[in-house]
């Protein structure tokens, strides 16, 4: 089951619209729109937040094997269950802290090139008017 199915069967069992589960996760419901066609993926946080919100852990949530939210019948046609989207399987919990802390110290390094790159440019831009 692919994860879009999973979050729209969640937000059903508990009645709620797209726009209040995107107001929940700090969304945009277009977004959230996205993640529940598989149109996009949600990101290592918004998956966080996710798991928070319906209390789940991140391994069934994530796992295309779990059955515990199939039993909606409203998405159990064959054109659903029928379609394939790779999911990440995670069978370690510290496994997945560590990918999140390896992604936020990349986005740090990213944040640290780009001001080199613009104080670079300063630099030049500088020299040039010399």
């Amino acid at each position: 089951m692919s994860l879009g199915v999973k979050l729209r069967n969640l937000r059903y069992e508990k009645d709620w619209s797209q726009t209040e589960i995107a107001d929940r996760l700090r969304v945009s419901q277009p977004a959230y729109h996205l993640w529940e066609t598989d149109q996009a993926k949600p990101t290592t946080e918004n998956l966080l937040r996710i798991s928070e919100v319906y209390n789940l852990d991140l391994y069934s949530l994530l796992d295309s094997k779990d059955q515990t939210i199939i039993n909606n019948p409203i998405f159990n046609d064959q054109s659903i269950s029928q379609q394939y989207y790779p999911t990440i399987n995670m069978i370690n919990p510290e496994l997945l802290e560590s990918l999140i802390k390896n992604q936020n110290q990349i986005s740090k390094q990213q944040d640290q090139i780009a001001k080199l790159i613009e104080n670079q440019n300063k630099m030049i831009e500088t020299l040039l008017k010399k």
